[in-house]
């Protein structure tokens, strides 16, 4: 007796594979807001398509130290032409307040062949010439620990960092003091220029005289006579 075929059972699908995760986006760098971005000098801007243009939206460490440098100057210039108009204002101050008090109060009088702004002037002029002093001292002191003590370069490199400063300081004092001079000279009417003149050039030779005095070593007592 033959065996009936039974029809085979249909079997389940496989299950699909899950559907792959599409890979991540790239990350997209953000690049600072260029606002508020130093300018560039023109001589660091690179040529782009026929024209002058900016290379990229943020300068290099080049250029920032060429904007700190240029930023730190203008900032020095300034405060030196605010330093020159406060000095002129001082004198200004001095000469026309020193002649309101001297009216203002006749119980003083000024022991002198010149007026008020004459005095100023001297003073500022005896100021001048201690702070050259001054300036000569520090100077020096500062030449010798440069060149017999302890530094961080070279032996000609120290004289020259050291000649530059000097060279610096002395125009910057020597225009100070012209323009404080000369502001507090031509304060002065002009018929009192030759008396100050006079005045100062005596002043002088006794101060002279007495500090040859002090220095000059003391002679053998003459014998008193009984």
């Amino acid at each position: 007796m033959e065996m009936m075929e039974q029809p085979e059972t249909p079997k389940d699908p496989a299950p699909a594979p899950p559907p792959a995760e599409p890979p991540p986006a790239p990350h997209k760098p953000e690049l600072p807001d260029p606002g508020r971005a130093m300018p560039i000098p023109d001589n660091f801007r690179l040529p782009f398509h026929g024209h002058m243009a900016t290379p990229t939206a943020v300068p290099s460490a080049a250029e920032r130290q060429h904007n700190l440098i240029r930023l730190q100057n203008r900032r020095r210039r300034r405060g030196f032409l605010i330093g020159l108009l406060a000095g002129q204002i001082l004198i200004i101050g001095l000469d026309v307040g020193g002649l309101l008090f001297l009216r203002t109060h006749p119980q003083v009088t000024l022991r002198a062949p010149v007026g008020v702004a004459a005095i100023v002037f001297l003073g500022m002029a005896i100021g001048s010439a201690v702070m050259l002093l001054a300036l000569s001292l520090i100077f020096t002191s500062m030449t010798l620990k440069a060149v017999f003590g302890k530094r961080d370069a070279g032996l000609f490199t120290a004289i020259g960092r050291g000649a530059k400063r000097l060279v610096a300081t002395t125009l910057t004092m020597g225009v100070c003091m012209a323009v404080i001079l000369g502001t507090a000279w031509f304060m002065i009417p002009g018929a009192e220029w030759r008396p100050t003149l006079e005045f100062a050039r005596d002043q002088g030779r006794k101060v002279l005289e007495s500090a040859k005095a002090r220095l000059r070593p003391p002679g053998p007592e003459s014998p008193s006579i009984r």
